[in-house]
């Protein structure tokens, strides 16, 4: 099983986090540990600072970012999101993410078709990592497997976010 980063900075295992509280813990956390306060210590301490603060920085970027933190909630519960193997959609999300796509291709060179697209699907996201918060807060069987769904909803929003950052940039 990954190193639970949760316990690493010392925060309780769910979704909602204050991401201030993880800031300041990492700063806390690599100050104690950075390789450079090591230099002159044995070889075993050097590797160990390294490897810790290897850990805290992947930490960081695992629990900063909702869907990492997600996925690895999950997986401290067993289930993986198999990204890599299961291609299987919701078809009402699939037909979401085409109209977008469509709205996105019909609104290339209009900032504000753009930059509309571009709130609507922040409100999805938000829907969505809202829903995902009140799962974890509850941890039913069933409601895992929905959050499985989300982490993979979620996936595709932050790609389609990214498109749709640079199709305003264009834009403007």
């Amino acid at each position: 099983m990954a190193r639970n980063y949760f316990e690493l900075f010392e925060l309780p295992a769910r979704f909602d986090i204050d991401l201030k509280e993880l800031a300041a813990r990492h700063r806390e956390r690599i100050r104690v540990w950075h390789p450079d306060r090591f230099a002159q210590g044995s070889s075993d301490q050097r590797r160990q600072a390294v490897t810790m603060s290897a850990d805290l920085n992947d930490g960081l970027k695992v629990l900063r970012n909702p869907v990492s933190r997600a996925r690895h909630l999950l997986s401290l519960r067993g289930i993986s999101t198999d990204e890599e193997t299961d291609t299987t959609m919701d078809g009402a999300f699939l037909m979401e993410q085409m109209a977008w796509r469509e709205r996105l291709e019909e609104g290339a060179g209009h900032p504000e078709d753009v930059m509309a697209l571009a709130a609507e699907v922040a409100q999805s996201r938000d829907a969505k990592e809202s829903e995902l918060a009140r799962i974890f807060r509850g941890d039913q069987a069933a409601d895992l497997d929905r959050a499985r769904e989300l982490v993979r909803e979620l996936q595709f929003l932050e790609r389609f976010t990214r498109e749709l950052d640079c199709a305003a940039t264009e834009a403007l």
